[in-house]
C-alpha cells in the first residue's frame, strides 16, 4: 500500500505555473542584462577602431610631410601616401570641414552609418603648401565627429588655428 502511494504521487509531480514562470523571469533578466554589456564591449571597440584609423593617417600624413616637405594638399593624397607610407586601403578619407579658430563650419562629413572606416581631412590655411592639418573621426559617446574628443592635429596644426576643405 505505501508503494502504491508512493507511484500515484511520482505520476502528479510536475512544475507548477508559478515555478515555471520565476524561471523565466530569471533567464529574461540575465538576457538583458547580457545584451547592455554587449553593446557597451561593441561601442568601445568601434570607438578604438575609428581612433586607431585616425592615428593611422595621422602616421601617415606625417611620413607624407617627411617625403615631400609640405602635408597632403588632397583626400587623394592623404589616402596613397607617400613612397615610403601608405594607408591602409580599409580607410576611407574625405573632405573634412573647414573651420575658423576650432569652430566647425558646414556640415559633418562623417555619419554613424558611416563612421568605422572613415575620417575627414582639413588642411591648416591653405592646402597648396600646407603646414598642418585636422584629422577627425566619428566619436561614439558624443554622437558627431566634430567634437574636441574627434579631432587628431597634424604639424603646425592647433585646436584654434584656420582650416580649409582640401580637394578630394
Amino acid at each position: 500500500m505505501i508503494l502504491n502511494n508512493i507511484k500515484t504521487r511520482q505520476k502528479d509531480s510536475g512544475f507548477t505555473i508559478v515555478e515555471l514562470l520565476v524561471v523565466i523571469v530569471v533567464i529574461a533578466i540575465l538576457a538583458a542584462i547580457s545584451i547592455v554589456s554587449y553593446t557597451g564591449v561593441t561601442t568601445k571597440a568601434k570607438q578604438a577602431k575609428a581612433q586607431n584609423n585616425a592615428q593611422s593617417a595621422q602616421s601617415v600624413a606625417e611620413v607624407y610631410y617627411a617625403d615631400n616637405s609640405r602635408y597632403p594638399a588632397t583626400t587623394a593624397e592623404l589616402e596613397s601616401g607617400g613612397t615610403t607610407a601608405k594607408l591602409p586601403g580599409n580607410i576611407d578619407v574625405v573632405v573634412g570641414l573647414p573651420g575658423v579658430g576650432g569652430v566647425f563650419t558646414g556640415t559633418d562629413p562623417i555619419t554613424l552609418a558611416t563612421a568605422e572606416d572613415r575620417v575627414a581631412y582639413s588642411c591648416l590655411i591653405t592646402c597648396s603648401n600646407s603646414t598642418g592639418g585636422r584629422i577627425t573621426f566619428w566619436n561614439y559617446a558624443a554622437g558627431s565627429s566634430t567634437s574636441a574628443a574627434s579631432v587628431i592635429y597634424v604639424g603646425a596644426a592647433t585646436p584654434t588655428s584656420n582650416y580649409v576643405a582640401p580637394a578630394s
